[in-house]
């Protein structure tokens, strides 16, 4: 089990786990990333993780709102120090699975981090798939495939390719995308988009994809789909624009042989 701990009180800004979670990563030997509320979002996009823990004193919902309005779909467990059913049914709303008192035995607990993850799991094995051409998105394990081979990407990277392909036909610009992966306390230089948009073009361009975005300088991005049709959809496709070309661009043989070839800009 991975666990992200988060540390979401005034005394405790580093996700430091409490005594009672402490025993249990000890006794079942979980890798424990540890973070404070401030910078959550990065830590969630650097360390693939299957549960969230946040410790708070009371419970309280905008943290977890901010984690969903990011499109994490990691279950989340609440350890509060003291909890009424009004907080726990207003954190429960507002996205968490789980929300239990300090005073916790180890043992409960263990059970109910695995059981929100098998939760997890479940809900989440009939997950629509995206495709485009070779190219396709799991929502449920925030993977791209092409031609069925994973293409390894960080989670912001993932995300920005789950973005064009859901928005494909449209143009992107970076503060859309901005937007989309970032809160505002936690937004970086709009540099950072054009930064990951170039590292995702070397990942597929040693995939055999050397076109995978078009870009409209000053404006954004927009998802290349013809740069995943299938090859022989492709070579299908250049021979019909060939002949388009030939006829309507070609100038008269006057001697020897004239050969237009198709654009493929």
């Amino acid at each position: 089990m991975r666990l992200i701990c988060i540390g979401d009180t005034q005394k405790n800004t580093d996700g430091r786990p409490c005594k009672t979670l402490s025993t249990v990563i000890l006794k079942e030997g979980i890798s424990l990333w540890m973070s404070g509320r401030e910078g959550i979002l990065s830590t969630l996009r650097d360390f693939p993780s299957d549960v969230i823990v946040i410790q708070q004193i009371r419970p309280e919902s905008s943290l977890i709102k901010i984690i969903r309005n990011n499109n994490f779909n990691l279950p989340i467990l609440i350890i509060a120090q003291s909890l009424t059913a009004l907080e726990t049914s207003e954190v429960l709303s507002a996205g968490a699975d789980d929300c239990v008192p300090l005073t916790i035995e180890p043992i409960e607990l263990s059970a109910r981090l695995n059981t929100i993850i098998r939760r997890n799991l479940r809900s989440h094995i009939n997950s629509q798939m995206m495709r485009v051409g070779r190219l396709t998105v799991k929502e449920d394990t925030h993977e791209i495939l092409l031609d069925d081979e994973p293409v390894m990407l960080t989670h912001g990277e993932y995300e920005i390719m789950a973005l064009m392909i859901k928005k494909r036909g449209d143009l992107l610009n970076k503060s859309v995308i901005l937007n989309a992966l970032y809160t505002d306390e936690n937004r970086p230089a709009s540099k950072t988009i054009d930064v990951m948009v170039c590292r995702i073009r070397q990942k597929l361009k040693k995939k055999g994809i050397f076109e995978p975005f078009k870009t409209s300088w000053g404006m954004g991005y927009r998802l290349n789909e013809e740069a995943f049709f299938p090859l022989e959809a492709k070579i299908k496709n250049d021979f019909k624009n060939f002949h388009y070309l030939s006829k309507e661009s070609s100038l008269p043989v006057t001697g020897g042989l004239n050969i237009v070839f198709p654009s493929r800009g």
